[in-house]
């Protein structure tokens, strides 16, 4: 490489790879070159992957990757060990104060209390008080049982999505292409 190419993005690379969209004639010098610069110690990336392959893992046996939680599942955790609250966020007619989340706290869980049987498809738009986007969750699976969302996060991300200020979380469902707002719930940090 000369000083006028451009520097190589080696994780896209890996990506490319790693997902067989790289073409083969690349892929086979690609993998030696990783797997000599590896057995050195110098390809960043390859740790990185393996870093976050590792932490995906963590969190999944825990449950807060799926898009939407069952009763079941957040029983489960309230029983399992590990330092978790739960705060039922009502049915959205009134704001909700999301108490401060304690330091040594696992899992923070909640439900909204909808009922969503029947309905295709289930996003969630997270918005500030104002309108203005924050986060849109789709494909949310609801609890078969009530229809109920349930949800649970990491406390470190729960911190900085609860403890921002207050947000609209507005829960939009449908049949088909049809669409509508079914509940809208009002959060903001208590303290």
């Amino acid at each position: 490489m000369s000083a006028a190419d451009p520097p190589r993005d080696t994780l896209a690379e890996l990506d490319d790879y790693a997902s067989g969209l790289m073409p083969e004639t690349e892929a086979d010098a690609f993998e030696e070159d990783l797997f000599a610069r590896a057995a050195l110690g110098a390809a960043p990336e390859a740790e990185f992957v393996e870093r976050l392959r590792r932490a995906v893992e963590w969190v999944n046996q825990r449950g807060p990757f799926k898009v939407g939680n069952t009763r079941a599942d957040i029983d489960a955790v309230l029983t399992s060990g590990l330092k978790v609250v739960f705060v039922d966020l009502g049915d959205g007619t009134a704001p909700v104060d999301i108490p401060p989340i304690a330091p040594d706290l696992d899992l923070f869980t909640y439900r909204l209390g909808v009922d969503l049987r029947g309905y295709d498809f289930v996003d969630v738009v997270v918005e500030s008080p104002s309108g203005d986007f924050i986060k849109r969750f789709r494909d949310v699976a609801y609890d078969p049982g009530d229809g109920a969302l349930y949800g649970m996060c990491e406390a470190p991300l729960a911190r900085i999505s609860f403890g921002r200020g207050t947000v609209i979380s507005k829960v939009m469902a449908g049949r088909g292409a049809e669409r509508q707002l079914i509940a809208a719930f009002e959060t903001r940090p208590r303290g």
